[in-house]
């Protein structure tokens, strides 16, 4: 059976591992039309010859189209995968480097950063959700994933809307190398919110792994951080709580020490990728003259987007995957409200994502997530409504932000610098 799969941000560089992702499902999704969009026109072309060029290399049955709008892209799409970010990386360096100045950690998606993106991200996802057709799934990438989810479930009632985040796959691998495990048949049951997952339940090919056993055996390594883990951090807080946490916990935990570095780096992340794009984008120009591309697997290229077409796969072949999404608790977390966003191992079919039960959040770090939420679900009413007070609540409950003075500065320099992209909050 035929279907049109929506790509809102194809014109991204995550785009190659979204295409070998396809390829990877190609059987499963055999005719199927691909309806590439994004604003920027030639990043756009680019991609789609792309991927037109892999497609026939390897015999892949699929038609791709290409969209400037969102009204054409959507239209008659039974799956709309997003995975943009508003304002490029020019947002994104602002979002890392605002927050800093005011002794705050300044990430994408975590913190004041986080609730930057989401204040750009929100409305254009409420705009998808609108235009799409009625019975359509949104399989969201788009970050911060949590907020944005959460904004879509509760503003546009009835919308299907699954969040995604890979980073437990990596953080698995991560403590598999650590724990002296094989990844291969390594499952951990990562449950709480995007970018603040913990567990404490891990099994090897389906048998329970006794992990206080082998976090008392566990030697901290010295150093090896890089800009998505910290093994000797993230170590040392396993051997602390007693389970394994998500590698956003030393944002958390080591706070003050993480501002230190940042300020100390001298570059934002944002400005680091936007240095190596002109000559990663080119690299794409010349696989795609090729006839059988195999464009390098940096920057996204690799794997990154088998996840989300298996999720979409599962819902479309009802193939009842179990998988780690971003949806409504409905009880599986039980120190969480039932209306919540949690990120928690769910199982996967046409009807949608069926979480699992997963118990209490572990005791060490309720309250912490707690927090977060409470953060989360102010962060989305006030990227959806433009409310500036719900806005400054958001960020003065946000863990990271420890002064009301703070949050307010944050706030009035934050909105002032993305005006363009935040009409919601336009005078």
């Amino acid at each position: 059976m035929s279907v049109k799969i929506a790509i809102v941000g194809a014109g991204s560089g995550y785009m190659p591992g979204v295409i070998r992702g396809l390829l990877h499902r190609a059987d499963d999704l055999s005719g199927a039309e691909l309806a590439f969009c994004d604003i920027d026109a030639d990043h756009l072309a680019l991609m789609a010859r792309l991927a037109r060029a892999m497609f026939a290399a390897r015999g892949a049955d699929f038609t791709v189209t290409e969209h400037t709008g969102l009204e054409s892209a959507l239209d008659g799409a039974s799956y709309v995968f997003t995975t943009f970010r508003p304002g490029g990386m020019a947002a994104r360096h602002l979002d890392e480097a605002i927050p800093l100045r005011h002794g705050v950690v300044g990430q994408e998606t975590a913190g004041p950063g986080g609730f930057l993106m989401a204040c750009r991200s929100v409305p254009v996802l409420l705009r998808i959700a609108d235009l799409a057709d009625p019975g359509a799934w949104i399989v969201n990438y788009t970050n911060p994933t949590n907020v944005v989810t959460d904004a879509v479930l509760r503003h546009r009632p009835g919308t299907r809307i699954i969040g995604l985040c890979d980073q437990h796959v990596g953080d698995t691998v991560m403590w598999a190398e650590l724990l002296g495990l094989p990844s291969d048949g390594l499952e951990a049951d990562w449950i709480g919110l995007n970018h603040a997952t913990w567990a404490e339940r891990v099994r090897l090919h389906g048998e329970p792994i006794d992990l206080p056993a082998r976090l008392a055996e566990l030697e901290v390594p010295d150093g090896g951080a890089t800009p998505w883990r910290d093994p000797s951090r993230m170590a040392e807080l396993a051997k602390a709580l007693g389970f394994l946490p998500n590698s956003y916990a030393k944002y958390y935990f080591f706070h003050d020490e993480v501002v230190e570095e940042l300020r100390a780096k001298g570059t934002t992340r944002a400005q680091d990728i936007l240095a190596m794009l002109p000559a990663y984008y080119a690299s794409i120009a010349a696989e795609a003259a090729k006839p059988d591309p195999d464009p390098g697997r940096e920057r996204g290229g690799g794997e990154h987007g088998e996840f989300a077409v298996d999720v979409i796969c599962a819902l479309h072949r009802d193939e009842r995957r179990r998988v780690i999404v971003n949806t409504s608790n409905n009880g599986a977390i039980s120190s969480l409200d039932d209306d919540a966003v949690v990120e928690v191992p769910a199982v996967v079919g046409r009807d949608g994502p069926v979480p699992l039960t997963m118990g209490p959040l572990p005791a060490p770090v309720r309250g912490l997530t707690q927090a977060i939420h409470a953060y989360e679900r102010l962060a989305a009413d006030a990227a959806a409504t433009g409310d500036r007070r719900v806005a400054l609540q958001a960020l003065m409950a946000h863990p990271f932000v420890r002064s009301k003075r703070t949050a307010e500065r944050i706030l009035q320099e934050g909105l002032a610098a993305h005006r363009a992209h935040l009409p919601q909050f336009a005078p």
